[in-house]
């Protein structure tokens, strides 16, 4: 079996392997999309019913304390320890309660359960830098919506107090259908708990226990809190209209929503009549020495504590606590239910990840190193050594026997050449260059050989052949000539030359130059300017304006035919004596940009022509391509447009768009796979950033590698 042969089979295996894994992470996504209008429920009600505890203890001076901070997968929070999650009897029901309710139920020596919850330290396994996933984002297991979690560890006796008991466990397990506690049910039962002090009074309750008689002194803690609480309220408020924002975007009922409104409304109501007895408490007080006005101030913080019953909710809050009930029992109900609730689906499939991700790790690593980059570099290293030979004036190195000559015409962009019938082709190896004489020499990139009957061919990559039209020219334009020699004769080409992308014997002849150009681009493309990962250096092609970038004229269309460069670059800086174009037909360039959204791409374009033409010159081509002379190029000025064969970019750039050669290459396992892979299974790909607004960004790659693969399939005759 052929070293091709053995790649192209271990490309499939690497091809199949990615795909169960991304199907593995798509399952993952699509759980988490299910999970996702239920999470943003829990997190969004947690906030008010923390809104209404405040309320209680302002009205009775009796309250839970706030349930822990949550987010929908814990974006933007902190690290959480496994201490911040205990203790939490006095405090609201949290997200903390879904996951010791979907967690793993602790066990002692025997066997036994203990009723403690056993929770998995958060842990990041890789980060995706494609196109799909929009550049850097960290897969981190579990998302836990109260943060991540520092490290795992163990909440004893959390299990019996919350949402799903070891009893309410083991009927499940044997019936196969659980009956969990509610969230209301759970906040009750910690509600009940509480026990009052002389300290939980309401400050209402402060004031009217004061008289005309009392010290100045004595209304400074009602000043000073009903000051508190004007605020307190005022936020509240703000934090009951965001809710509900959040929750109709997730359909919640008219009821909840209309709810929040109007307890919204009463808060604002509730922070008036506290900003009204601050300000009557402003020194110098004259209003403690009136009965009457002293009075007046006590109904006003009655109102303002408890707007409804004395001592009791106001009635919007009391609306409010029984519809927002109602929203966060079913929510929680959706994300625990057993067996298949969205929450306890999610965990399952991100515990099962974090394990099968080590193996899979370790497969990719191994397969790497074992098979994959040994047959890349087995395979890609005649490219490499035929390039260096042809750059060397040397013979090409392709092993034909005497003489052999084309017995068929043939044109430009064709993929077979059929040679001499008595010709031995038996050592021929994809990678071999074959010098194609005749009026329109060329070389020609040889991918193997096959017998048709009595017809031998060489499988070769599209021919390039001039296509230059001039009658003074020998030959015809586009054709090899039937009888024309096929050999591996060395062939001179000066630097000049190759910096031209033109052969000095004329036009007939720049088949020959350009070839070796793009197959120094396509080698540069796949294995970077300087080698990389699989240690194979592709020899380098000389190139007009070395080092250097140039910057594009915005916007670059989806498709373009033609890109614009802003501004003429020096003559000077082009490393030659004469005038020198940026870039020679069949190179390929490197485009780079920033879409509407922000995004950096990079991808590949073939180019096919460069002319300094004016802007009125190259406005008259309009109609006759898809891409628009840009409105900046004014009818005298001098601007140097590019044509293109190939772009392909899968967004328009809009900014800070340039044109490059700093290939960089591609690891073996995203070449395999096509996928800009995680680095953790790929570092051999380099991670491209910029600096944009002083926010560091991923360059999606994507494009790129795309073209890559697309090269080297065709190389190896896999379809792409």
């Amino acid at each position: 079996m052929s070293a091709v042969t053995r790649l192209s089979a271990e490309l499939d295996g690497w091809t199949a392997a990615w795909k169960q894994l991304e199907a593995f992470l798509d399952r993952m996504d699509g759980v988490a999309d299910q999970d996702a209008p239920h999470v943003q429920t829990v997190c969004a009600l947690l906030p008010v019913f923390n809104v209404i505890e405040r309320a209680r203890r302002r009205a009775v001076g009796i309250a839970l304390a706030p349930a822990l901070a949550a987010a929908p997968r814990g974006e933007g929070l902190p690290n959480v320890s496994v201490g911040s999650l205990v203790g939490s009897e006095s405090r609201l029901p949290g997200a903390e309660e879904l996951e010791f309710a979907v967690g793993t139920i602790g066990a002692d020596g025997d066997g036994k359960l203990t009723g403690a919850a056993v929770l998995a330290g958060t842990v990041t396994l890789f980060a995706f830098r494609d196109e799909k996933h929009g550049g850097e984002v960290a897969v981190r297991v579990p998302t836990y919506d109260f943060g991540p979690l520092s490290a795992s560890g163990t909440v004893e006796d959390a299990i019996d107090a919350g949402l799903f008991t070891t009893d309410q466990r083991k009927d499940a397990a044997e019936s196969g259908v659980a009956e969990l506690g509610t969230w209301t049910g759970l906040r009750t039962t910690r509600r009940a708990e509480l026990k009052t002090t002389s300290e939980t009074v309401s400050l209402s309750s402060v004031l009217d226990g004061l008289s005309v008689s009392s010290t100045s002194s004595a209304f400074d803690p009602v000043a000073s809190g009903a000051s508190t609480r004007q605020s307190e309220c005022l936020a509240d408020r703000n934090v009951l209209l965001q809710a509900k924002a959040t929750l109709e975007e997730q359909g919640a009922a008219p009821e909840l929503t209309d709810a929040l409104q109007r307890a919204a409304d009463s808060l604002q109501a509730s922070a008036t009549d506290y900003g009204a007895v601050a300000t009557a408490l402003q020194p110098p007080r004259t209003v403690t020495a009136s009965v009457s006005g002293l009075a007046s101030l006590k109904t006003t913080l009655r109102r303002a504590d408890s707007p409804g019953i004395p001592g009791q909710l106001s009635n919007e809050l009391t609306t409010l606590d029984i519809e927002a009930g109602k929203g966060m029992d079913e929510a929680v109900a959706s994300r625990l239910a057993y067996p298949d609730g969205s929450l306890r689906m999610l965990r399952t499939l991100e515990w099962s990840l974090r394990f099968h991700w080590v193996f899979r790790q370790r497969w990719f690593d191994v397969r790497n190193r074992a098979a994959l980059a040994p047959l890349l570099k087995l395979v890609l290293k005649p490219f490499c050594d035929s390039l260096t030979r042809v750059l060397a004036g040397q013979s090409t190195g392709i092993p034909l026997v005497g003489p052999v000559a084309l017995v068929k015409d043939t044109l430009t962009q064709a993929t077979v050449l059929s040679v001499t019938p008595t010709v031995d082709l038996g050592q021929v190896q994809p990678g071999h260059v074959a010098n194609v004489g005749g009026d329109r020499p060329t070389l020609a990139l040889v991918l193997g050989w096959e017998v048709k009957g009595a017809e031998k061919r060489l499988r070769i990559a599209p021919l390039n052949v001039s296509i230059a039209t001039d009658a003074k020219l020998p030959g015809v334009a586009g054709l090899v000539r039937s009888g024309s020699p096929v050999s591996g004769s060395a062939v001179s080409i000066s630097t000049q030359e190759l910096m031209e992308g033109h052969a000095a014997a004329g036009p007939q002849a720049d088949g020959v130059v350009q070839e070796i150009i793009a197959l120094g681009a396509k080698l540069s493309l796949i294995l970077g300017q300087v080698g990389g990962a699989l240690g194979l250096v592709p020899s380098s092609v000389a190139a007009p304006y070395p080092g250097q970038t140039f910057k594009l004229l915005p916007p670059v269309e989806v498709g373009a035919t033609r890109l614009f460069l802003d501004g003429v670059p020096l003559t000077s800086t082009s490393g030659s004596s004469k005038p020198m174009q940026v870039a020679r037909p069949g190179e390929l360039l490197l485009v780079r940009g920033a879409d509407d959204e922000g995004t950096w791409w990079q991808g590949v374009a073939t180019v096919d022509t460069v002319d300094v033409r004016t802007g009125a010159a190259a406005r008259a081509d309009d109609e006759v391509t898809t891409t628009p002379t840009p409105l900046c190029c004014e009818d005298d000025e001098e601007v140097v447009v590019i044509t293109l064969r190939d772009l392909q970019m899968p967004k328009a750039l809009v900014r800070d768009v340039t044109l490059r050669r700093d290939f960089k290459g591609f690891g073996g396992p995203s070449l395999a796979t096509g996928v800009m892979l995680p680095i953790e299974l790929d570092s051999g790909t380099a991670n491209i950033t910029v600096q944009d607004g002083g926010v560091t960004k991923t360059v999606l790659r994507d494009p790129e590698l795309r073209a890559a693969t697309t090269v080297l399939k065709s190389w190896l005759g896999v379809p792409t």
